[in-house]
């Protein structure tokens, strides 16, 4: 598993139940930002908050909870439930994240003020979608990714696992930059968008979860490894 350090305690859990082992090598961390531009961002009237990532919902929370009137969206299921867990209901969640999807889910945005919290390395595609149907979109900087190196032990692990899951894109990177040989790994994406990034990096990408959850990538592992013995 490749997200940042402490985010995965479920999915490790839930691995062990089914018989892995599951180690934890993070390929990048989550820093965070001077507050400022989404303070701003955030002051007056707000339409829309478009969530794009569970790290932008934990990295914005105490601003977002303390918004009136907004409606929130979130990108995926596991960005759902981060907001849930700061007691907001989301008015949106998409099937699929792709940025067509998104805005055209919000409705006609003409003239709504839309703030959309992110990476500092977050793709300007859905913000750009959002402005081209009227929206006034207010795209700021909620944490920052960085990539990580691991140690000796880290790359060893990856070397000999049987299976490496990538949550995001930048984590594909990351791994793509050690040039560590793979051939016999699955590499298995949360989503659509991941395996895009992950394969033009130089990835073989081996499988694809349905849904871009935990529980989607479990199933994807199983897909692949549950009939071995």
């Amino acid at each position: 598993m490749t997200r940042p350090r402490g985010t995965g305690g479920r999915l490790v859990s839930e691995l062990e139940r089914l018989g892995a082992v599951p180690a934890e090598v993070p390929l990048v961390a989550i820093e965070p930002v001077d507050a400022a531009g989404l303070d701003a961002a955030c002051r007056g009237r707000v339409d829309w908050v478009v969530v794009t990532s569970a790290n932008a919902a934990r990295a914005a929370g105490e601003r977002l909870t303390a918004l009136r009137g907004a409606r929130f969206a979130a990108v995926g299921p596991a960005t759902a439930e981060a907001l849930r867990a700061l007691g907001l209901e989301p008015a949106f969640v998409p099937e699929r994240f792709q940025a067509e999807a998104v805005a055209a889910g919000l409705g006609d945005v003409a003239g709504l003020r839309v703030v959309l919290p992110q990476s500092d390395i977050a793709s300007p595609a859905l913000a750009d979608e959002l402005r081209a149907r009227g929206a006034h979109v207010e795209a700021v900087v909620a944490y920052r990714t960085v990539p990580l190196v691991p140690d000796e032990e880290g790359v060893a692990l990856l070397r000999s696992a049987d299976a490496i899951l990538l949550a995001s894109g930048s984590a594909a990177r990351s791994l793509a930059a050690l040039a560590l040989p793979l051939d016999t790994t699955s590499l298995v994406c949360i989503g659509p968008t991941t395996a895009r990034e992950a394969e033009a990096a130089g990835l073989e990408v081996r499988c694809v979860a349905d849904e871009a959850t935990e529980v989607g990538m479990i199933r994807a592992l199983v897909a692949i490894f549950g009939g071995r013995r």
